[in-house]
Order: structure tokens, then sequence, then C-alpha cells
């Protein structure tokens, strides 16, 4: 028997790409109970026919709401898919905290830029978007809650056609070639909303960006605390922060938030985090030092044609300017997943299309393969006399991942393990070849830094943060990791 493709089943499933955590277990559904219990079910059919009948003059019978479907529910929210008689198919979107008691300003500000955002996406750009049908950042409505209401797209996940192991090899490479070629030209085009500061964008009553406003970050260390001490409150915690007017600052944004540990090692960690992040080098380009870009750009927020052509780029919620370093240019977040050791999970038995017990991954030369793929696309798009600032792809598998690290405790210490093992080891065959050139044509010479090996035998990951913790590291060790850390963004294009 022929095996069955993921990408053959069926399409009732593809709606489920609109959720992050595509899920209905009893946890998700308890998590949901209080906005489900709130949200007027009873009126969404008669707002949601109103609305497009508004849009759209046909035929009232053809655009009458006949269902709302079961809710289904995501990481942030559950939306309610809303089918019309002439089988168009929209979804409501709503918060999980969009009940009075918890809806806050911050969040009403969120909401506004994400659907604002969307729109001008829709009107200034070719990226495929859904449609923003009407929105409210405000309980004051009909539905008695925030929402979005926006477009279902025909397609499906991504991961279902990467990981499509019933196809041949050549086949899915292609797919996959199809589908990253259309994302960089989608990313591309966000180049044009640059900004001098970094943060959510703010939008006039016209719905015209205004702006530059704070930008609402998921408290990721908080809410890992709260698991660890069993709190039964399982809530997502935002927090507000900006806007930007250095890179740095939004680097740190959460990790300035970190409650700091009580162990030394532990302190030392979060230290050479920071000392990662401050040998990050300046944008020298002339282009504003932040970018719009998408927030979370990873394979469950991409939706593709059966042959991997791009339909819709979903999950907007976030949406803000941030450093060009991490910006639109940055590499989609399953390409490198190699550089994630907390929860990287490939097997040689995978790669023999063994079933895995978690996700499919690919293996660490798959990943530099399409990686170089994609930031062959991204230059493809870059001017010929603009600035040369084709290596911000090659860059962001480090400095993206320092930022997850900094962001989200759970991978912080294999993360920047991984980042101090290669810097330490560039850093030797630096000073054995005596010199290096960076990307930049700079030379960085041994003699301007004084290393010897033997001053390094016993540079251990642990022994290191413990004395960067009580002080104890040289100022000639801090360089010593500053002029590996320099290599090692040099070489992204080949690790």
């Amino acid at each position: 028997m022929t095996p069955t493709s993921p990408i053959e089943q069926s399409e009732e499933e593809d709606v489920l790409g609109y959720t992050s955590s595509d899920t209905s277990g009893a946890d998700e559904h308890d998590l949901f109970t209080e906005i489900m219990e709130r949200v007027r079910l009873d009126r969404v059919a008669k707002y949601a026919t109103t609305i497009r009948q508004s849009l759209q003059h046909s035929n009232p019978q053809s655009t009458r709401v006949i269902e709302i479907k079961p809710p289904i529910f995501g990481s942030y929210h559950v939306l309610y898919p809303v089918r019309f008689h002439d089988e168009a198919l929209w979804l409501l979107k709503v918060p999980a905290n969009g009940t009075r008691e918890k809806f806050r300003t911050s969040d009403a500000r969120a909401i506004r830029s994400e659907a604002l955002t969307m729109r001008l996406l829709r009107r200034e750009t070719t990226i495929p978007v859904p449609d923003v049908y009407a929105f409210s950042d405000t309980c004051d409505n009909e539905l008695n809650c925030p929402f979005i209401l926006i477009d279902h797209v025909e397609g499906v996940s991504l991961y279902k056609v990467w990981f499509d192991n019933a196809s041949p090899k050549d086949i899915v490479q292609a797919r996959r070639t199809r589908c990253l070629r259309d994302l960089a030209a989608a990313m591309a085009q966000l180049d044009r909303f640059s900004f001098s500061t970094g943060g959510s964008m703010a939008f006039d009553d016209q719905g015209y960006p205004s702006g530059i406003g704070p930008l609402r970050l998921v408290d990721t260390a908080t809410m890992r605390e709260r698991l660890r001490a069993r709190d039964p409150d399982q809530s997502t915690v935002y927090l507000e922060m900006g806007p930007f007017s250095k890179t740095k600052e939004y680097y740190t944004a959460l990790l300035d938030h970190r409650r700091q540990p009580d162990m030394t090692f532990e302190k030392g960690v979060l230290g050479l985090l920071r000392l990662f992040i401050d040998c990050i080098p300046e944008p020298s380009d002339e282009r504003g030092t932040f970018v719009l870009a998408h927030p979370d750009l990873d394979v469950q927020n991409v939706l593709v044609s059966r042959d991997g052509a791009l339909q819709a780029i979903i999950d907007w919620d976030g949406v803000g300017a941030v450093p060009r370093s991490v910006g639109n240019e940055r590499y989609p977040s399953w390409l490198t997943r190699d550089y994630d050791p907390a929860t990287y999970c490939w097997t040689e038995d995978i790669e023999r299309r063994a079933e895995p017990l978690g996700l499919w991954e690919d293996s660490p030369d798959t990943l530099r393969f399409y990686r170089s793929l994609y930031a062959g696309f991204i230059q493809s798009h870059q001017l010929d006399d603009g600035p040369a600032c084709a290596n911000l792809t090659t860059k962001s598998l480090i400095l993206g991942n320092l930022l997850n690290a900094a962001n989200d405790s759970y991978g912080t210490v294999d993360t920047v393990h991984k980042i101090f093992n290669a810097v330490v080891k560039l850093a030797r065959e630096g000073a054995s070849t005596r010199s290096h050139v960076l990307d930049d044509g700079k030379v960085c010479q041994e003699e301007d830094i004084k290393i010897s090996n033997s001053d390094f035998d016993d540079f251990h990951f642990y022994d290191v943060a413990c004395a960067l913790a009580e002080r104890r590291l040289s100022e000639h060790h801090r360089r010593f990791m500053k002029f590996g850390f320099d290599i090692l963004l040099s070489r992204s294009n080949i690790i």
C-alpha cells in the first residue's frame, strides 16, 4: 500500500495553520474557559454577515453566515471559523486574555497595531497576509471581546510539505526551494518600513502610520518560574517595553527584567550572554537602524500550496520594528534549529526516515544547505548600488539565537555554551594563524591582543562563567572572546 503523503490529509486541517500550537486538549480548553464564556457567539453570525455585505455588494443570501465551527486553540488565541453560505471562510481571532478583568491598555495597543500593520502590508506590498475585515481593541462591542476578523487562506502548513517523507527527495527539495524563494521575496519587501527607533507601529484614526510606540513581549521567564512553582495560573504574562533607541536595548529588554539567579554559574552564564551581546557590531549602513519584521517566522506560521508556493504568512501578533540584525533578513527559525541545542532533536535515525518521538528534524548539513539557499535569495533582492548588508542573513544564525537565549530562560545555558565553544575554538585558530580577515575587510592581528595559546589551556565554560560572575575574568580574556566572536560572525556563512 502506498503511504499517504502528509499534504494529502483532510482540507479541514488546513485552518489549523492559524494557530501556533494546534490542539484541542483539555488543558488548552481550560486556559480559554473564561474568554469562551464571554464571547457572544450568538451575535457572530449577524455581525460577520453585516461586515461582509458592507464590503461586498453581492447576493445577500450567498454572503450570509450559516455556521460557526468549533473553536481552534493556539498558544495565545482562540479562533472561531465562520462559514458563509457560498462556502467562504473567515476566522474570528480572540485573545485568551480578552476579558474585561484581564484586557489592559497595552493589550489594546497590541491588537490595534497587529490589525493595522496587516492592513498596511496588504495595501503597500504583495506580501501574502490575510485580509483584516474588522477588528476591535476593546470589550465594549457587540461580541463582548476584543477580536480580529480575518480571511481564511487556502493552504497547508509548511511543516507538512517540508517533511513530506512519502514524496521523492528531489520533489521535496524543489518544493522547499520554491517556498524559501517566495518567502525571501516577501521578507525583502519589509525593508521599506525602516525606522530610527524600535517598537510597535502606531496609527492615526484613519489607520495610517503615525510613529513607533512600545512593543508588547511575552515574559517567558516569569511564565517558566510559575510553571516550576506549580502555580495553577498558566495564563500568558506580557510586558510592554520600549520604544528602543539603541539595538542593544532591544536585545536585553527581557533579559534586564529577568530575576537574577542565586547560583554563581548561572549568574556567569548571563554575564557571558551580555558579553556576547556587547560584541554585536552596530549597523553601518544608511538604512534605518530598525526594520519591520514578522515576530515569529517559524514553520507553523507559513502556509503553502501543495507544490510549495507561498500562500500566506500568518500570526502577526507582536509585529514591530526590531534591529536589522534580527529583522526581515533574518533566517526563518526552522533553518537554525541546530543552533538551539535545548530543543534540537535530530538523530541519524531521522535521516533514515524513521518516525521520531517528537517533531521531524533536518540534519545539520541539510540546514546549512537551505541556509545558503535562503541567504542567496535574500541577497538577490538587494539593490546593486545599495549598502553591502548581505551578511545580515548569515549573521542572524548567531545573533538570532543570542536573542532567543536572552528572551527565554529555557535555552539560555545550552545556547550560550554552544556559542562559547565556537568562539574559543575560532579564537585559538585565529591566534595560531596570527591574523584573521574580518568580513568588513579589517585584519585582526594576534599582536593586537597578545594572545598566547598557553594562556587558554584550561579555558572551560563552567570556569569562565564562574570567573565572570565573581569578577575574576581578566580584560585579556574578554578581548580573547571578542576576537573569537568577531571571527564567528565573519564565518557565519559557512557554519
